[in-house]
């Protein structure tokens, strides 16, 4: 694990300019998107991405094409959902009338994009309706130390069969909204990636992204790599996290930085078990990247657990 360390004040920082700083962080801090921009600049950041928190009110007031906006994360802006279910999780519905609806809020993160001069839109693409309780009950397994053990491995194959079982409509769901919004997106200048997800039951798996990739046009969807994502159910034991790099790093649209102690994530970059110096070789250049980091860490804890990922940006070159 690497050692988290705040910067001393006289210690000089590196430059913060090719990262983008999530709104994900001006939870109650900000009312308005245009606080917040002005916030990461002052701490050094280049741009901001416009998480799913991000309502209408919250734009009211920006000058979109001027507050640095990088990347937008859909669903933002985020709206109420006649159906229950939030948009990024009904990108997969098979309820026709759902689904088409998330396509709606999708193509208008797609707007919004474009309104700020964003070129990338990340993307959740869905969930299947596999037992959460199945996944709970192994999530309580590792933090009761029972990893690698017979038992939880049983209980890791049940988790797998249960989604295999029941994942086959939901993919298909997701299939058609990716291919609708990629329609979208691509003759207006937008890039789709599609985000590794956190959950085991959320859409996609690793050979489920692997399949979404290869019958997608390359100019319209890719990959968002969020790393603390992966590494969490790398942990659980779903899949090697090298694999994902191996497999689909020419595909990297966007990163979220952030790191991960077991399977707790969002934590400051360098704090954990991310080895970020792997990671940003890895990378590819014109990727957009975004720290994604929660909201409780201070100005200072930001900066510095940032400047980690910039350093280690730096020294790839």
């Amino acid at each position: 694990m690497n050692q988290f360390l705040p910067i001393a004040a006289s210690t000089p920082q590196p430059s913060l300019e090719s990262l983008s700083l999530s709104t994900m962080w001006m939870q109650h801090r900000y009312d308005r998107v245009a606080e917040f921009a002005t916030a990461a600049r002052a701490l050094g950041f280049g741009g901001i991405e416009l998480s799913h928190i991000v309502t209408p009110a919250m734009l009211e007031g920006a000058d979109l094409a001027q507050s640095g906006v990088r990347s937008i994360h859909f669903p933002a802006p985020i709206r109420p959902s006649p159906f229950g279910a939030p948009a990024e999780a009904l990108l997969s519905a098979t309820d026709g009338g759902a689904r088409r609806w998330a396509v709606v809020q999708g193509c208008d993160s797609i707007d919004l994009a474009v309104a700020c001069g964003a070129t990338t839109v990340c993307l959740h693409l869905g969930e299947t309706p596999a037992a959460r309780h199945l996944e709970w009950a192994l999530a309580q397994r590792y933090l009761g130390g029972q990893a690698g053990t017979p038992v939880y491995n049983a209980a890791r194959r049940e988790v797998e069969t249960d989604r295999r079982r029941v994942a086959g409509p939901a993919l298909d769901a997701a299939r058609r909204s990716l291919d609708e919004l990629a329609g979208y997106a691509g003759p207006r200048g937008v890039r789709l990636g599609i985000e590794s997800r956190v959950n085991y039951w959320q859409i996609p798996t690793l050979d489920e992204l692997a399949l979404l990739l290869t019958d997608s046009d390359p100019a319209a969807v890719g990959f968002w790599y969020d790393a603390g994502h992966v590494q969490v159910l790398h942990n659980l034991g779903f899949h090697d996290h090298e694999r994902w790099l191996d497999l689909f790093a020419d595909r990297i649209v966007g990163v979220h930085f952030h790191d991960v102690i077991g399977l707790r994530d969002h934590l400051l970059p360098g704090q954990g078990e991310i080895d970020l110096d792997w990671m940003a070789a890895r990378l590819p250049a014109d990727a957009a990247l975004t720290c994604e980091l929660d909201w409780y860490f201070a100005a200072d804890e930001v900066v510095a657990g940032a400047g980690q990922v910039a350093e280690a940006l730096a020294r790839r070159v």
